[in-house]
Order: structure tokens, then sequence, then C-alpha cells
């Protein structure tokens, strides 16, 4: 037997860990940017707080976590050698960047400040109700839970380096 028969095959190895790695990334990203929901905040190069809720309405309750829906839509899809991470939470662009939208006062939503005043007696619910206003401006501030991480990038390469360490020691 000849020491070329013996040679291991290096593009088996090489694929198999571009498989791992894409797959190691996007489990590991996700719940990354999904910890940022119990953490309150961001981590990039450091952890970035949360602005707190202005005249919380609701207090001890976690920011951005009210059904848990916009936490559970962080999601991730590989597109070739790309993985992208994504949530289909159609409020979760405004969360994650910020910014200022325009909230109609309808007769529904008149309703529905009634409804919560009765239910809770707060005295907020109450002057929703009877504004006089037809449109409040509210300004959303950012409170960013997917993007680019470079504490993320940083414990992937160290991953990759590690893992290729390993495979070819053994």
């Amino acid at each position: 037997m000849s020491k070329f028969e013996k040679a291991p095959d290096f593009n088996a190895m090489g694929a198999k860990l571009v498989y791992d790695a894409l797959r190691y990334a996007g489990v590991t990203g996700k719940n990354f940017f999904k910890d940022s929901f119990p953490n309150q905040g961001f981590t990039d190069k450091s952890f970035q707080k949360w602005e707190e809720r202005a005249g919380d309405i609701d207090p001890g309750r976690r920011i951005l976590t009210k059904s848990a829906f916009l936490e559970n839509s962080v999601e991730y899809e590989l597109n070739g050698m790309k993985i992208i991470y994504f949530s289909d939470a159609e409020y979760a662009d405004i969360h994650n960047n910020g910014g200022v939208i325009n909230i109609r006062v309808t007769e529904k939503s008149r309703k529905y400040f009634w409804y919560m005043y009765y239910k809770t007696k707060k005295q907020f619910w109450k002057n929703m109700a009877l504004t006089k206003k037809d449109m409040f401006t509210v300004t959303i501030p950012k409170r960013q839970f997917l993007g680019h991480s470079e504490t993320l990038m940083s414990n992937l390469d160290e991953w990759l380096l590690n893992t290729i360490l390993k495979r070819f020691k053994s």
C-alpha cells in the first residue's frame, strides 16, 4: 500500500466542513439574535441596552415581548454560501431600526381604549378614548435585535478555527 492511498480525501473533508459551518452558523446566529429579547438589548462589539418604554403602562413586562411573536419570528435561510437572518413579523423593521409611525384614531380604536380603561382604570386609556385627535404620531426608538455583530462573528470564527484544528488532527 502506497502512502498516497492513505491520504485523506481533502475535498470531502472541505465539503463537510462548509456544510457543518453553515448549519452551525445558522443555528448559532438565530439563537444569538433571539437572546436579544431576554437580554433586553443587542450585542455588537459590546452590549447595547434597549431604551425603556416611555410612559410604561405595563411595568414588569420585558420590552418587545408581549406575545413572544417577534422573538419567535427570528429565522435564517441558507442562500448558497450565504446565511440570511430575518423576521417575517410585519413590525420587525420599525422595532429593529426605529422610526416614526402614524396611527389613525378610529371608532374601533376608541372602543378599544374605553375597554382598556374599564378593565384597568388607568387614566391613560380614558385620555386616549377622549382625544380630539384623529391621528397619533409615535416615535419608535431603535431596539435592534437583528444585524451585524462583531461578537457573533468572533464566536463563529473561533468555532471554525477549533473545528478545523480538531478535524485535521484526527
